[in-house]
């Protein structure tokens, strides 16, 4: 059974904990709490530069008079263009106190990708570092609507010199207005909050409008799968252009009263020093980042952390294994950015192999192509949808007709394989658009992959299928190997031909001693990957 936020019995007052306090489910209401309930405490510290509750109120009361200063006004929106740095949260807190949008992007886009996103979402105002400086210069002129360039830890002086010929530039410490004080906007719970851009895996990147409850919702069904309380703490090692680290690693510690520790980003060698110097109870990873841990040098100290909790997406391989080394419990979920959790686990009720039974506050079925349900252990398309209003996102922005395609039916389409057990827990199999069609059998690429890296030399891969001279697919792997290691095709097939069925070794395979490419939210670029196909670094066993 899952236990609710409103059945935790805090030490404190949880904003927005209970139905009949909905309508205080808006960022710059619970920012205004929290600032007088906790003061001095601290709440935050990102790359190094920390801040209290009040002096995070204080801070991004004095950028939403700098950013009204500049034109921002409600339902605008502002694009970022940062790494993670402590100006990227008070930036979101203070255009949120406007009533306006933020975008989050991902600093590594460029060209295409990067041009797509400012002029889908509209903003007028882009908030960068000077690391972004070239790539603006060279894209501006295809940048429609960008008037104001808000520049973080450099001089506007630095932009006309890389080229920049954008209206104004400003820096980011001459928006920090003298006036501390801020008089809220009317907010609703219903208003957007944020635009998330999706992985364009086949096609451009779709903006998903997120409104404020959408936000908190993320937060409540986080909370439940980690049994969060107002005793934790969190750390985040993931990017703030994410869903986990805005909604995990900064919201819900303001949510709950507790402390946030962001860092640059996800490093093997160093994460559980950080983790140890954060005090943290509570993190997450993605299942590649816990792969990678497991494979580090065994240390006598693995398990003297202080984490409790950790959230796994997809699980671990081998969770018991990691659970035993690290000293920690791990749970895992499944959601989108366009939904939330629609299913989660619980520390203590888990299924191996799962992704969770059904969040209480939401629907899940499995259907087939015509949107027929299909019945327990079949596998089809995994849908959901919210029993309460405001709980998934408001839709693509602009564009409609994707957002009518992935509601059909009032249903939110996934595009994921999956089946559900009979009693209710849901097991994912592979992205629709992933499956690899090989003389007469559906193979899923999540499955070839999970095969691929549980070699112990293979730190990720990717599988996809290749056309076969005998119609259908063949299967070609891509797999990046561990740091100095002399693994070839032929043992990473000899491995498979060891724990795989016939039909699932493939047939082309080709190791890299570079990260796989991603797309700009991080996930592994198998459309590139396949469109490319076979190069003359692939390995070819034959037509066998």
């Amino acid at each position: 059974m899952f236990v609710t936020t409103s059945e935790v019995s805090p030490q404190f007052y949880i904003p927005g904990k209970d139905e009949i306090d909905i309508e205080s489910r808006v960022l710059p209401k619970i920012l205004l709490r929290q600032a007088e309930q906790f003061g001095s405490k601290k709440f935050i510290e990102v790359c190094g530069r920390s801040a209290s509750f009040e002096e995070m109120l204080l801070i991004s009361n004095q950028l939403a008079h700098g950013f009204r200063k500049l034109g921002v006004t409600r339902l605008d929106r502002v694009a970022i263009l940062l790494p993670n740095c402590f100006e990227f949260v008070a930036t979101w807190f203070a255009v949120s106190k406007l009533g306006a949008i933020e975008v989050p992007n991902n600093p590594g886009l460029k060209g295409d990708l990067l041009c797509h996103n400012l002029n889908n979402c509209g903003a007028e105002v882009l908030v960068i570092d000077a690391a972004a400086l070239t790539e603006i210069a060279k894209v501006q002129d295809r940048l429609s609507g960008i008037r104001t360039l808000v520049l973080v830890g450099a001089d506007p002086k630095e932009g006309r010199a890389a080229g920049i010929k954008i209206d104004r530039i400003v820096a980011f410490d001459e928006c920090l207005a003298p006036q501390l004080d801020f008089d809220l906007v009317d907010i609703h719970y219903s208003d957007p909050m944020a635009i998330l851009y999706t992985s364009g895996t086949t096609g451009p990147a779709k903006g998903a409008l997120m409104s404020h409850h959408h936000c908190y919702s993320w937060v409540a069904a986080m909370a439940c799968n980690l049994g969060y309380t107002t005793s934790d703490s969190y750390f985040s090692a993931l990017p703030l252009f994410h869903t986990d680290a805005q909604m995990f690693g900064v919201y819900m510690p303001l949510i709950y009263g507790t402390s946030a520790t962001l860092v640059d980003g996800f490093s093997a060698s160093r994460f559980w020093d950080q983790v140890r110097a954060s005090g943290a109870s509570a993190t997450n990873l993605l299942g590649a980042m816990a792969v990678i841990l497991m494979r580090m040098p065994e240390s006598e100290n693995d398990s003297q952390n202080p984490v409790r909790i950790c959230q796994c997406i997809p699980m671990a391989p081998d969770k018991e294994v990691f659970e035993q080394r690290f000293g920690i419990r791990l749970v895992t979920g499944y959601g989108q950015t366009e939904t939330s959790f629609v299913t989660l686990d619980t520390a203590d009720e888990t299924r191996p192999g799962s992704c969770g039974r059904i969040h209480p506050d939401w629907e899940v079925a499995i259907m087939d192509e015509t949107d027929g349900r299909l019945p327990p252990g079949i596998v089809g398309e995994i849908v959901s949808r919210p029993k309460k209003s405001w709980s998934m996102f408001s839709g693509y922005y602009r564009s409609d007709s994707k957002t009518v395609q992935t509601l059909r039916n009032l249903w939110y389409h996934s595009g994921d394989a999956g089946f559900m057990d009979e009693e209710g827990w849901l097991y994912f199999r592979h992205r629709l658009d992933e499956a690899i069609r090989r003389r007469g059998e559906n193979i899923s690429a999540y499955e070839v992959e999970s095969v691929a890296e549980k070699h112990p030399d293979i730190v990720e891969s990717v599988a996809f299928g290749i056309p076969s001279e005998f119609t259908e697919e063949d299967i070609m792997v891509v797999a990046m190997r561990r740091a100095g290691s002399p693994v070839q095709p032929s043992d990473l097939l000899s491995h498979f031909r060891e724990s795989a069925p016939r039909h699932m070794i493939p047939r082309y395979i080709e190791i890299t001693d570079t990260p796989l490419p991603r797309t700009p939210t991080e996930k592994i670029a198998r459309s590139a990957l396949k469109q490319r196909g076979v190069s003359h670094a692939t390995f070819d066993r034959g037509d066998r």
